[in-house]
């Protein structure tokens, strides 16, 4: 397997410096609808890890609520917004700098681990050894919350076309990164974009007990058709017996 690793942690490094998410605007803004239903179910003072925690909005959030949080990122730059402003706000946070799929905490050592709009950003490969590091540091009966990149969307015509045109590189099937010298950071292309339809995202989540999957398909038009970008959205499980 081709180690990814340096060009996506450049990559996630480029996004937060180069301005195109304000970072403490990012930092604050709200949560994701489907992470504060989520975090309705977690017990309360739970250890919850991050995977994937850009510069913190989820981990703001979810420590604000009174969960021990810890979160690692490719980017130093992400990582040390995140600490900046949970410094600010006196909330317990254990961030670092590291790669997802290698990640440098001991087994069993959370409650709840979340992944939002950032293990889509790899190889396949690598998304299963991610998602295998979650299910490693979780506690048996952990919760998880994962998202993958829908197929139903425009997002995932456009990468189709653009592969077609060689503006894009289809990597693998269904994984689409810009290699051009100036790739659009407005849509984040140049990192990886892996699309999946139900059957991938359960085939992903095989290691988890599944409890719910479903389509987040925002903009979608008033004929049915799709909106620019979607996400299935899971809620699983550690199985108990691990």
């Amino acid at each position: 397997m081709m180690d990814s690793s340096n060009d996506d942690r450049a990559g996630w490094e480029t996004l937060f410096r180069s301005g195109v998410f304000p970072p403490r605007y990012q930092t604050l803004a709200a949560p994701n609808d489907s992470v504060v239903e989520w975090a309705d179910t977690l017990p309360a003072g739970a250890a919850v890890l991050d995977v994937g925690c850009g510069v913190g909005r989820h981990v703001v959030y979810l420590g604000g609520r009174g969960f021990k949080m810890a979160g690692m990122d490719l980017s130093p730059r992400g990582v040390s917004i995140s600490q900046q402003v949970c410094a600010e706000r006196r909330l317990d946070f254990d961030g670092r700098v590291a790669d997802m799929t290698a990640q440098p905490w001991a087994d069993k050592t959370f409650d709840a681990a979340l992944s939002t709009s950032t293990i889509c950003h790899h190889r396949r490969a690598d998304i299963l050894t991610a998602l295998g590091e979650v299910r490693r540091v979780l506690k048996p009966g952990g919760l998880f919350l994962v998202d993958f990149l829908h197929k139903d969307t425009l997002a995932y015509q456009q990468a189709r076309e653009q592969a077609a045109a060689g503006e894009l590189t289809e990597v693998e099937p269904d994984t689409f990164v810009d290699r051009r010298p100036q790739p659009d950071l407005i849509d984040d292309a140049f990192l990886p974009h892996h699309f999946c339809d139900e059957a991938e995202a359960r085939d992903l989540l095989r290691g988890f007990e599944i409890m719910r999957l479903w389509a987040d398909l925002p903009g979608r038009t008033p004929d049915g058709g799709p909106g620019k970008r979607g996400y299935w959205v899971a809620w699983a499980r550690k199985p108990l017996a691990e």
